[in-house]
């Protein structure tokens, strides 16, 4: 969104963005950036180097600003790609309005409130289980108390960022 990438840029731009164990394959890469060229929503052109190779130069075109801005602000489905889906939206916090900031941080503030009421049904449901032997009972106490802690953790920090009018600080 912000300027011209090579294919290369592009990659690392990512890995800040999903983190390294998601990373995307040049072999994945470089098809999808044609796809997108081919729907229109960036152009690719070849950028001249020192040596012999030449770099493919991504620019976003108006299609696909189009694009990003409704995906952006599409609201999260609830599915394993949550988390990583408002992790993403986080990271262009900056391209967008005070009120659309606040859209995404709700959104996610009510996703997080389900996931802490989610893992606290979890915990008593666990708690109950008559059906499981005593060392899986603890096992699973503590995997939950985990999950709870990052959930809660995730929450709080939703909140400061509510708190603060939506203005994201480190």
């Amino acid at each position: 969104m912000d300027h011209p990438m090579t294919g290369y840029q592009l990659r690392k731009a990512l890995v800040n963005v999903v983190g390294s164990e998601l990373t995307i394959s040049f072999g994945a890469l470089y098809p999808l950036l044609d796809k997108l060229a081919t729907a229109e929503e960036l152009t690719l052109a070849f950028k001249r180097t020192t040596n012999k190779r030449p770099q493919k130069l991504a620019t976003i075109t108006a299609a696909g600003r189009m694009q990003f801005w409704q995906l952006v602000m599409t609201p999260v489905a609830l599915n394993k790609q949550t988390q990583l889906t408002f992790q993403i939206k986080l990271n262009f916090l900056h391209l967008l309005s005070r009120d659309q900031q606040q859209v995404i941080l709700l959104d996610f503030q009510q996703f997080a409130q389900g996931q802490v009421a989610r893992l606290t049904a979890q915990h008593k449901r666990v708690m109950t289980n008559t059906h499981m032997l005593a060392a899986d009972i603890q096992d699973a106490l503590m995997v939950n108390e985990l999950q709870r802690v990052r959930a809660q953790a995730q929450l709080d920090w939703l909140n400061r960022q509510l708190r603060n009018g939506g203005e994201v600080k480190g």
